[in-house]
């Protein structure tokens, strides 16, 4: 026979079972720990970070959110494309495919800088290696 039927039988008379029983006769008594409040997590007020020249917001906004990222500044086209588009409303369809070209365009501008990096290091190493030819065979 299970607790629970045992339990069952033992309270005909109640139709109580488990957590209603008295706390002495709970099958989980000795596990039981006393309810603690919760600690919160977030605070009430968050405190605004402080505006920066060239950071954008929604239109609707008055403000700029609680928070908010700097890591990534506006640059190059993508950035100029992203300021027209946050000048607009979110409702537009301008709006998000203005956004949706700015990403493809900085997608495009990093392969770009990348390329020129990498382009600029070939060159350099090419010359260092006639350098070294020439100075070696001297």
């Amino acid at each position: 026979m299970t607790d629970r039927q045992h339990q069952a039988r033992q309270h005909l008379d109640r139709p109580v079972v488990g957590a209603d029983l008295p706390k002495e006769e709970r099958p989980g008594v000795p596990m039981e720990r006393e309810t603690r409040p919760l600690t919160p997590t977030a605070p009430e007020r968050f405190e605004h970070m402080r505006r920066r020249h060239g950071l954008t917001h929604r239109a609707e906004l008055r403000s700029m959110t609680p928070v908010f990222s700097t890591a990534q500044p506006l640059h190059g086209l993508s950035g100029l494309l992203r300021r027209v588009a946050y000048s607009t409303r979110e409702t537009r369809a301008r709006h998000w495919m203005l956004l949706l070209a700015a990403d493809r365009v900085d997608v495009l501008e990093h392969r770009v800088g990348k390329l020129v990096k990498t382009a600029a290091l070939a060159s350099a190493g090419a010359v260092a290696v006639l350098v070294a030819t020439r100075f070696f065979r001297d």
